[in-house]
């Protein structure tokens, strides 16, 4: 009997140890989330220093921002009981902290104080509406504004009719299994490729996102809706004058509606050098904007997810976002590392009109810079 009496409190003592021991663990999490509660207060109390290296734009953008959301009534859900819905502010703070940062996605509910899946409920949703906006903040440059860009770019850079550079730019992301091969790209990464188009002001015009990192730059060009358009339509319907151009760099072909540098096998003379100095020197502005957009939004390091149409989204609401902020004068210092490309000789898929074109439109060019 006395046994079994000691084996009692035994037991006893082992079901208070087990509930204090949850007891506890339920106070530190009650503490660790009274913590978290008062988010929004800190948000509020933050200096807008500290709110734009957070949520990477000033409140000023971010106002902007959330108006621009307001507009759409699929954002802003009503209150029909149980928990509250989360404002379209929240849920904007929330993605713009998850893009700026390279964290994973608990850790920004453990921020937020909510749970990873609302985290991505909110992700998802803001993420699909910045790509319905892409259509309106991403925007080829009409007749009128062909001008402006391209006097930019010449007193930038004395080369004359440019109204964009055009570049490809890979974005580090997690294939599936069966998918490895496709996208590994000859730095032997997993990417996804997006070419971008974008003016001197690092403003983009265009961009296609989605291809997988295999690829090469020329390949996704002929692909792209530019060339598309052009082949379809000519080349008026984008570019309406003659005169006018993109610049690109040796993986392209030379065409008259998209200069590239004169190919060099050791046999360039000071001219020809020169020109293509000039002409890097004024499509540098498309790897500087591809930097500033990785800079800003370092989630575009690592894209981890094995879904590759969510992530080729995440990339265009990032562009957006991007765009968004430069039209707003709103600026970020990154550090741009130079980007360098290794440009493999590929087959091109043009007739030997075109080509002759562009070398004579180059070739005009080149007189025209007079050195």
């Amino acid at each position: 009997m006395c046994s079994n009496l000691m084996l009692h409190q035994n037991i006893i003592k082992n079901n208070v140890k087990k509930r204090r021991k949850l007891i506890s663990t339920f106070l530190k999490r009650q503490q660790h989330y009274r913590i978290n509660n008062t988010v929004d207060k800190w948000i509020e109390a933050y200096i807008d220093n500290d709110f734009h290296g957070h949520f990477r734009m000033t409140r000023s953008t971010f106002t902007k921002l959330v108006s621009m959301f307001r507009q759409d009534a699929q954002m802003d859900v009503s209150y029909t009981g149980g928990h509250e819905p989360l404002s379209i502010e929240k849920k904007l703070l929330i993605t713009l902290w998850y893009l700026a940062k390279e964290g994973a996605m608990f850790t920004t509910g453990e921020f937020f104080n909510i749970a990873k899946s609302t985290v991505k409920k909110a992700v998802d949703l803001v993420v699909n509406q910045l790509c319905k906006f892409s259509s309106k903040i991403i925007v080829w440059p009409k007749k009128s504004d062909c001008v402006e860009i391209a006097k930019v770019f010449h007193e930038k850079s004395k080369f004359p009719g440019v109204i964009g550079a055009i570049d490809g730019c890979h974005f580090t992301v997690k294939p599936p299994a069966d998918q490895q091969d496709s996208y590994t790209d000859r730095k032997l990464n997993k990417s996804i490729l997006m070419q971008g188009i974008c003016t001197s002001n690092k403003i983009f015009t265009n961009v296609n996102v989605g291809f997988p990192g295999r690829l090469h730059d020329a390949r996704v060009f002929v692909n792209s809706q530019v060339s598309i358009k052009v082949d379809e339509e000519g080349q008026e319907e984008l570019f309406y004058s003659y005169k006018y151009h993109l610049l690109g760099d040796s993986a392209y072909l030379n065409l008259s509606w998209l200069i590239v540098p004169f190919k060099d096998y050791g046999n360039l003379n000071s001219r020809q050098r020169q020109f293509n100095y000039t002409l890097s020197k004024a499509r540098v502005c498309i790897e500087h904007a591809f930097g500033l957009l990785k800079g800003r939004w370092r989630r575009l390091l690592y894209i981890n997810t094995t879904n590759m149409k969510k992530a080729s989204k995440i990339i265009l609401a990032c562009c957006v976002l991007h765009n968004f902020c430069l039209l707003n004068d709103d600026y970020l210092d990154v550090v741009v590392e130079n980007i360098l490309k290794v440009n493999e000789s590929q087959e091109h898929t043009r007739n030997r009109f075109e080509i002759l074109t562009g070398d004579v439109k180059r070739n005009e060019i080149l007189r025209l810079l007079n050195i």
